[in-house]
């Protein structure tokens, strides 16, 4: 598991490197992520040497703390924005996006709780609670103009609730109210102005799509295509190098692999993160205790997420929300809370055998 993390981030070191070596203004980037790899790992060690549950334990603080820091990102003296997402916390040159950590902090919080409900179904009450817990960083995080990490909070939401005996039925009746909503919103997606519909026509319905805001969806699936089957070799790609496809290097990584590698270069490294999820879930499924089960479990659901989302905005499968892909996408925030995630999960395994 820790191999495949290693491969995978200096993967995409080599791939922000190619993204940006005609570019000066990102020319030092892949350095960067190699000094955010290095206290990366720094903070899973950490993060394993302690027991998991202590980690739980801390969720109350961690989870107040990422509240406080969503909310003042908010604010004009705090708050910068970037690509019109005012997403990231800025005090001089310390600058990082609060929602990578909150994900984190969310989804230890939810677990904190759950693991100490034993009825089966949850009541009313126990879901109501859980849903406070998960919709308070939610709503910080959609205010800030960042649908695709908001939608992401959803994932190990829905994952640890049905872990935990959440009734079918409420499932049921609330899928098929987001359908019913999804279908009732078609006609005001075809017709509406608004930049975020414009994005959702710019795949579905392409021929009422606007040029100018379908461009980073169209040359970054032509980057996917011209890869061909071996690619075009590592430094040779001409999309993302030379600035056809925007922020290359970081949620649109993707395009790059796929051109300089190809669908060969693809496969594989699709199924590297196959391996880590299945890994994951093994690990839950092995896990000691409630609390073990629940976090990894969780964790799957978000890399799971973030994996298909930056995927599939990349091949123009899905519209286009800003969303990193783990371990390979430029950016320290993404980095350090994909290597904090990856370490609880890997410290579920190595305690899977301990007993109290």
């Amino acid at each position: 598991m820790m191999l495949t993390i290693l491969v995978v981030s200096l993967f995409g070191v080599l791939e922000i490197y190619s993204a940006t070596q005609e570019k000066p203004l990102y020319a030092g980037a892949w350095r960067n992520q190699l000094w955010g790899m290095a206290v990366g790992l720094i903070v899973m060690g950490l993060v394993m040497a302690r027991d998991y549950r202590i980690i739980v334990g801390l969720a109350p603080y961690l989870y107040a703390l990422g509240i406080v820091f969503l909310f003042l990102v908010l604010t004009p003296w705090f708050g910068h924005t970037v690509n019109g997402n005012q997403s990231w916390f800025k005090v001089g040159r310390l600058q990082f996006q609060p929602s990578e950590f909150a994900k984190m902090f969310t989804l230890l919080m939810l677990v904190r709780y759950l693991s100490d409900v034993r009825e089966r179904p949850p009541s009313v009450r126990t879901v109501g609670t859980a849903s406070a817990i998960w919709l308070a960083p939610t709503l910080l995080v959609y205010l800030e103009n960042d649908t695709g990490s908001a939608l992401s909070f959803t994932s190990f939401f829905v994952a640890v609730l049905f872990l935990c005996g959440v009734r079918w039925t409420w499932m049921a009746t609330v899928a098929c109210a987001l359908l019913l909503a999804v279908v009732v919103a078609i006609p005001s997606v075809k017709a509406s102005k608004d930049y975020k519909a414009q994005r959702i026509r710019c795949v579905f319905w392409p021929e009422l799509g606007n040029d100018k805001v379908c461009h980073q969806n169209v040359q970054s699936e032509i980057a996917v295509g011209s890869g061909g089957l071996t690619g075009r070799g590592f430094g040779k790609g001409t999309q993302g190098a030379l600035g056809f496809v925007p922020e290359v290097h970081t949620d649109f990584i993707f395009a790059v692999a796929g051109e300089e590698t190809g669908f060969a270069g693809s496969v594989l490294l699709m199924a590297a993160y196959l391996f880590l999820l299945l890994r994951l879930l093994q690990t839950a499924r092995q896990a000691r205790d409630r609390t073990g089960l629940l976090l990894v479990t969780g964790y799957a659901a978000l890399l799971f997420y973030h994996v298909v989302v930056s995927v599939g905005m990349v091949a123009r499968l899905l519209p286009i929300m800003g969303i990193p892909l783990p371990l390979m996408s430029f950016g320290r925030s993404s980095i350090l809370a994909t290597f904090f995630g990856l370490g609880l999960a890997m410290n579920v395994r190595l305690r899977r055998f301990v007993n109290g």
